[in-house]
């Protein structure tokens, strides 16, 4: 692709003509879009996904296999997502279209799809958070078995819909003032609750178990397929939120530099909430793999011996159910920006169609952990829906994404866009060329890697 054919810029006309009838936000600085980013990738999968797949897949053997997927598969692929939406300035769909026609068109609803999938559920766990957090003001939790077996989940789901809804139309100003308090805080109360995890029974157990490496889990395919899609789930890797959010970046972002320290964040919680739920686990007897109800099971069990644990609970649920919260309204905002340009409509029907859709589609997630036990296979819905798009579709459109963007994009515009030439990364090598190398050659090797295996 030439320069004069740059996907990222149409005739002056048409973008002037655009820009007036339908707007992008902008966020204020770097800083704000780093820490409107975080708080849209750290949240409930970090404190609720990351704890229970590891749990399920071999403790320290999924660990490093989920490290080593970050460092390097995630991180380059986040970076040349974000860079891609600040260049271009479009939704993925617009993005993907004007790198490869109407092929691309389809492609690129791929991502806002897949988001809305994790949605339809998480809007699920996050309404668990809020129902604790309702607990945690009396003191007594019930037990997650108690707390599921009514109907009462399905309605904590609805609230959470109505509420995304409310925060959505305002625009990603909302989700800005919200993370540049709560986000921190968060991180605060998690890492002392980690920190007093330690002195518990089960801390020694814990640690074994967490950095225990073991060969044959480490080396089994299924094992590198969760890590890598729990480091794409964790960094918002194929789902279009880096896109979208990269598209409303000023003038000027260093990329590299934004997306390392999201990177870093993101999973320096993910690593801090496994030291606070194993050694809970351990202490209290709880099976590490018991799935995606591992951390509401640990959780209220640690409030109950702590000191101060009634405010202390009451603090660390409402945070958390924010941090879920704030989620939700990330990806609810990629998918409306999505519907919003396609069809050339407003925020608040976009808005409204969005909600309503993802609402539709979580309904029987929603009802899997309620008294109607809603099952496939006797796994719970939302579990098969959770291990479908977190670790199956979604990284395969990470890695064919990234193939798109990394080859189709103008190699000047993408080098230009990442704006990494000074710094500390750009002093240990890790520069933009770098990184457009490793986009380039890594997904096309995996999915190679992925075709012998299964023509094996």
């Amino acid at each position: 692709m030439s320069e004069r054919q740059d996907a990222g810029y149409q005739p002056l006309r048409g973008r002037v003509r655009a820009a007036a009838l339908f707007p992008r936000p902008i966020w204020g600085s770097e800083r704000a879009f780093v820490l409107a980013s975080v708080a849209g990738v750290v949240g409930l999968g970090n404190l609720w996904r990351f704890p229970y797949m590891a749990g399920e897949n071999g403790g320290g053997s999924f660990l490093a296999a989920y490290l080593i997927c970050v460092l390097i598969i995630a991180i380059p692929l986040a970076i040349i997502e974000s860079t891609a939406g600040s260049v271009v300035q479009r939704t993925p769909v617009d993005l993907f279209r004007r790198i490869a026609g109407r092929p691309g068109a389809w492609f690129g609803w791929l991502p806002a799809i897949v988001t809305a999938a994790i949605m339809s559920y998480y809007f699920v766990i996050t309404g668990w958070t809020l129902g604790y957090a309702v607990q945690s003001l009396g003191g007594t939790y019930q037990t997650f078995v108690d707390f599921t077996d009514s109907m009462v989940p399905l309605l904590y789901f609805f609230i959470v819909a109505v509420l995304v809804l409310l925060l959505l139309i305002r625009g990603v100003a909302a989700i800005e003032r919200a993370s540049l308090v709560l986000l921190p805080v968060l991180v605060v109360v998690v890492v002392g609750l980690a920190i007093y995890a330690q002195t518990t029974e089960g801390a020694g157990e814990a640690a074994q178990f967490y950095f225990r490496f073991e060969s044959d889990r480490f080396f089994s395919p299924g094992t590198w397929q969760k890590a890598a899609g729990q480091s794409f789930y964790s960094l918002g890797v194929g789902q279009g939120i880096l896109i979208v959010y990269g598209s409303f970046v000023p003038a000027g972002t260093n990329t590299i530099r934004s997306t390392a320290i999201i990177a870093i964040t993101n999973s320096g919680v993910s690593i801090v909430a496994g030291l606070l739920v194993f050694p809970i686990v351990f202490t209290f007897g709880i099976s590490p793999d018991a799935g995606s109800q591992l951390s509401f099971t640990a959780f209220p069990r640690v409030f109950e011996t702590v000191e101060g644990g009634r405010y202390l609970g009451m603090l660390f649920f409402w945070l958390l159910f924010v941090a879920g919260f704030t989620s939700c309204l990330s990806g609810a905002l990629v998918v409306s920006a999505v519907v919003r340009d396609e069809f050339r409509m407003g925020a608040r029907r976009a808005a409204l169609l969005v909600v309503g859709l993802i609402t539709l589609a979580g309904i029987p997630s929603a009802l899997s952990f309620t008294g109607v036990g809603l099952n496939i296979g006797g796994e719970p819905l939302l579990d098969v829906v959770d291990r479908f798009t977190g670790s199956g579709v979604m990284v395969a459109a990470g890695l064919f994404g990234a193939i798109l963007l990394a080859w189709r994009m103008p190699t000047g515009r993408m080098l230009g866009g990442m704006h990494g030439r000074r710094g500390v990364l750009a002093r240990v090598g890790i520069t933009p060329r770098l990184i457009l190398y490793l986009a380039r050659g890594i997904p096309v090797a995996i999915v190679a890697w992925l075709i012998l295996a299964f023509l094996a």
